[in-house]
């Protein structure tokens, strides 16, 4: 073996590159492949909502080709937007990709940029363009919209476990926090502040006896001691709780906006959640309605019965995966979604991405079983595998081929939570469910590209 030792004495100096980007490259055959002008008519009345006082066609233009490139990049990618606005930089194919060529003045959005185009997008648009991106993968023989299996997951939300001691605790400094920043800063309710000190080291120490009492202490030294907490809790925040309520629009506007998010978390919640605590500590069952977040509305408490996971905290996705592995998703109308009520709306939206007469072939699990749901299915579906569970008399002969398809939707969630579907890194509802839809976009722009640089991958080896 010989060795050579060239460029070891040298200094690299600044320089120009041209790089060669063939079309047969994943990213430029999925750039040709995609319609812009369809998804920007997609998206087009969201862009122009803006909290400016301005017109929204005033001012510097935004080149929508870049910043939707770049939203569709990242979904592939799964970066951070300060990696994304760095991997642009210095990659000439992701340039390409997002119009360097094409754009008459092209730049690098920066990434507070990025974060600003991806948030004007609502939920609602989120959802329309996986459904776009499912009928463009029809249109290209990519998948078979005759067949669909239908499935639900749940996407925790941003929060810790609602606990009662834990979110009384935290109210608790909530209200420590408000009280002293009105009390440092004049403001015109600061007089009312006077005299007013929430004690949050006392709270925690009564908090921490209940937290580490032994396992075999008796149920009703545990209440007690609960009720102790809740006491504490109720005397130190109460009079905080009638400040925030005095605090008018006029001067919620001129505070910070982490003290206005607190203000207004006391005002929404404060007084009912101390209500529906006492409530629990009388009557020993919890009410229901009762707040399991002070930042999140829309969490609930879904028990699935899965090992490990007795409880989850957050939303229910309904998800229909199409021959081609692509996969719809339900509009979400409501929080839990349960499965019984969501099998003939999910049906509908088929039938509004693909059109009537379409759909042949349906399977499910023994969640979606009704005699109702099943009656209504066999007028439209030919071939109905709608598993039945063991507690019903009725008997149905369901094909195994057919048994085994449906099962293929559970590792494709998966796939679908490693894109972001798993517990939500959002911290409002309105985010949260974005970022639910477009983890199932990114799943479905991975499987569009996957078709596109495989042609021998046919439509019957992926399903």
């Amino acid at each position: 073996m010989s060795i050579s030792f060239s460029g070891m004495d040298s200094k690299l100096e600044s320089t120009k590159m041209e790089i060669h980007v063939p079309l047969t490259n994943q990213f430029i055959q999925l750039a040709n492949a995609l319609e812009w002008r369809s998804i920007q008519s997609i998206v087009i009345e969201d862009i122009k909502k803006t909290t400016n006082k301005l017109k929204w066609w005033l001012g510097r233009k935004l080149e929508i080709r870049i910043h939707l490139a770049v939203f569709i990049l990242q979904l592939i990618l799964k970066t951070t937007d300060r990696e994304m606005e760095r991997a642009i930089k210095y990659n000439a194919l992701y340039q390409v990709f997002c119009g360097k060529t094409i754009v008459e003045k092209w730049h690098c959005p920066d990434h507070t940029k990025i974060e600003e185009f991806r948030n004007r997008i609502s939920p609602e648009t989120s959802q329309k363009i996986v459904s776009y991106v499912a009928n463009l993968a029809v249109k290209n023989g990519f998948a078979d919209p005759s067949k669909m299996d239908v499935d639900s997951t749940v996407q925790e939300a941003n929060m810790a476990y609602p606990s009662d001691a834990h979110l009384l605790v935290k109210l608790a400094m909530m209200a420590k926090k408000v009280i002293n920043y009105l009390q440092k800063k004049r403001t015109k309710i600061s007089d009312l502040t006077e005299g007013i000190y929430v004690d949050v080291k006392a709270v925690k120490k009564i908090a921490k006896d209940y937290f580490f009492m032994a396992k075999n202490v008796s149920k009703e030294v545990k209440q007690k001691a609960f009720k102790k907490l809740y006491q504490a809790v109720e005397k130190e925040v109460t009079s905080v709780i009638g400040i925030c309520a005095s605090v008018k629009e006029d001067i919620s506007k001129k505070l910070p906006w982490y003290i206005r998010r607190t203000v207004k978390q006391i005002q929404e919640h404060a007084k009912k959640y101390l209500e529906d605590v006492y409530y629990f500590i009388e009557n020993q069952t919890m009410k229901t309605g009762k707040i399991l977040s002070f930042h999140l509305k829309d969490v609930a408490c879904i028990m699935k019965g899965k090992l490990g996971k007795t409880m989850e905290f957050g939303r229910i996705f309904q998800l229909g995966r199409i021959a081609g592995n692509f996969f719809i998703a339900l509009p979400s109308s409501e929080v839990r979604q349960e499965d019984r009520a969501s099998i003939l709306l999910m049906v509908e939206e088929h039938e509004n991405i693909f059109g009537e007469g379409i759909l042949k072939s349906l399977g499910t699990d023994k969640g979606y079983y009704s005699k109702e749901n099943k009656i209504n299915l066999q007028k439209k579906i030919e071939e109905l595998g709608i598993q039945i569970p063991c507690n019903v008399r009725e008997q149905h002969i369901i094909d195994q081929k057919l048994k085994d398809r449906r099962a293929g939707i559970e590792p494709l969630i998966g796939h679908i939570k490693d894109f972001g579907l798993r517990k939500s890194k959002m911290k409002s509802d309105k985010a949260t469910l974005s970022s639910g839809y477009r983890s199932i976009l990114g799943f479905n722009l991975h499987q569009f590209m996957r078709y596109l640089t495989n042609p021998k991958l046919k439509l019957s080896t992926q399903y």
